[in-house]
């Protein structure tokens, strides 16, 4: 079983890697075609590689220089947890409730998020990210800080 972990946890490496690197079809290919990918900002799962590309060109668009840095991560088998520290700056539009567009506000956001991965025949099947959204909508000045 460590090599099966092991060899997923490098699946999920390339991931982040690739988004790093604004790989959008490298990322995309990583995932299952029938993945899901678990969003704190959405209340349905992103289902299938259509809208799990959607969900990471909005993300890139509105945080066109985010990084991840890779914190810690465990595993067991076919299950890889992350954590990440993810650094950026708000220059695009920004999908908010309701459907609203948050316009660019050139802030710095930097936030701990970690995402639970399960990974299936060589691809992301699962993604479970969680986040602390009212701290990143505070520190783009959307919400008063400490709310």
């Amino acid at each position: 079983m460590a090599l099966a972990t092991e060899a997923n946890r490098k699946i999920v490496d390339a991931a982040r890697e690739a988004f790093n690197a604004k790989d959008l079809d490298g990322l995309v290919e990583i995932f299952a075609e029938s993945a899901i990918h678990v969003h704190p900002a959405s209340p349905e799962p992103f289902k299938g590689r259509d809208a799990i590309r959607r969900n990471f060109e909005t993300a890139m668009t509105a945080f066109p220089d985010g990084q991840n840095q890779l914190l810690g991560s465990i595993g067991q088998g076919e299950w890889i947890c992350q954590e990440w520290l993810f650094r950026a700056h708000h220059k695009g539009a920004l999908p908010g409730p309701g459907g609203q567009i948050v316009k660019p506000t050139n802030r710095p956001v930097e936030l701990r998020m970690c995402i639970v991965f399960k990974v299936e025949d060589g691809k992301i099947a699962e993604a479970h990210e969680y986040y602390d959204l009212l701290g990143m909508m505070a520190q783009l000045g959307l919400v008063p800080q400490g709310a």
